[in-house]
């Protein structure tokens, strides 16, 4: 009778069975109703059986045509340096130094960073500090083409520039990217970041692609930069998609084919890439680039307020309910701090949802604003908060 038992555990098992995978659903599979998004509609097993039927490898994937459509917009950049050093040379005759001297040396760096073609008169955009110091740049595409570059100008604090292909023959085109809308991200949604990782090892300009998804959006850093200025990364998106050093200046593009950020720095121990990686909005790269296309360089800001960072001392001595913030010390009268409604005595403690700890935190994203941005401003003024509107006006060059 052993055989009987077996045989009523199995039918009660392939009954469980059917029963459970009618209840889930395993067999078929429905697109969402209402789905939104760049993914609304896309359905794998779906999308595999109509390839399979169309003739079609399954490994043909939406990423597959978007690096095929997206990469020849994508340029290899090269720099010339000159730097400052000691050289050594056996045969040089010098009372203090022999054998060694100072002076200039020329570096060339032929593939030290990526960037894309943002239309047909051939602006490059890429991050300032991959061309920061450069004597000469050279745009490599991926068909071999070469050409020297001219930087127009740039935001060093955003570290954004914006590069101009020079000596386009008659009637040559380029290849040129769609540039996306960066508040209409979400997280979770793919992405791919393309760019010349290994150029200086490879010497190749075709550039590689990795994807992963976007991971949080909205982050902020300020890091000193080697030059002695504070750059502000504000509202930044952080993506799982591997990036590399020679990564930097490339694009991060959605399913839609559009760039959406400008690939730009990794959190890493190693310099590798950690899947913690950062890129520029790209609605904060196309005002600078605009700005720069219209004007033809990027037009000062007038400041006109000082603010200093709160200490034990003055919050003591003006009684402020803040413990950390920007107190506005001075303000030009008939400026657009008064016009804002700002006081002296005022404390900001944040700018457009960004927090505010003290005066480096307001320079700071003040700097990355172009004229005529408006800055959303929360103010403490004794026991109120307030939201004030701050429009950036033109300045003088010093």
């Amino acid at each position: 009778m052993r055989w009987m038992k077996w045989l009523g555990v199995m039918i009660g098992l392939g009954v469980f069975g059917f029963g459970l995978g009618a209840g889930l659903n395993l067999t078929r599979t429905r697109p969402a109703v209402n789905a939104r998004g760049p993914l609304a509609g896309f359905n794998l097993v779906s999308d595999a059986r109509a390839a399979v039927a169309a003739g079609e490898s399954v490994r043909h994937t939406r990423n597959v045509d978007i690096a095929r459509e997206v990469s020849p917009a994508v340029v290899s950049i090269g720099v010339t340096k000159t730097t400052y050093g000691r050289q050594y040379n056996r045969f040089y005759d010098d009372l203090f130094f022999a054998p060694y001297r100072f002076g200039p040396r020329t570096e060339n760096l032929p593939y030290l960073g990526s960037g894309f073609i943002m239309d047909e008169q051939g602006h490059v955009v890429t991050n300032y500090h991959v061309v920061e110091d450069a004597d000469s740049i050279n745009i490599t595409l991926t068909d071999q083409r070469m050409f020297s570059a001219e930087l127009l100008d740039a935001d060093v604090y955003v570290d954004v520039a914006l590069l101009k292909i020079e000596k386009l023959g008659q009637g040559e085109e380029l290849p040129v990217i769609k540039l996306g809308d960066s508040d209409d991200i979400m997280i979770g949604e793919p992405v791919l970041a393309i760019g010349n990782p290994f150029g200086p090892l490879i010497e190749d300009p075709r550039p590689s692609v990795s994807a992963g998804v976007i991971s949080a959006l909205n982050r902020s850093f300020r890091p000193q930069s080697s030059r002695g200025y504070q750059r502000t990364y504000e509202h930044m998106i952080q993506t799982d998609a591997a990036i590399n050093p020679g990564n930097s200046g490339g694009p991060l593009i959605n399913m839609d084919a559009e760039v959406i950020g400008i690939n730009t720095f990794i959190f890493s121990r190693s310099g590798d890439s950690s899947s913690v990686g950062f890129s520029i909005p790209i609605n904060r790269a196309k005002r600078v680039a605009e700005e720069i296309m219209r004007y033809g360089e990027l037009r000062a800001l007038r400041i006109d307020l000082e603010v200093l960072s709160l200490t034990p001392p003055i919050i003591q001595m003006l009684r402020l309910q803040a413990r950390e913030g920007a107190l506005v010390r001075a303000i030009d009268i008939g400026g657009p701090a008064e016009r804002a409604g700002l006081e002296p005595g005022d404390v900001i403690v944040a700018v457009d949802d960004i927090e505010i700890r003290n005066k480096n935190d307001f320079d700071g994203t003040f700097r990355t604003r172009t004229v005529g941005e408006k800055m959303g401003l929360i103010v403490i003024r004794g026991d109120q908060r307030l939201d004030l509107e701050y429009m950036i006006e033109e300045g003088r060059r010093n």
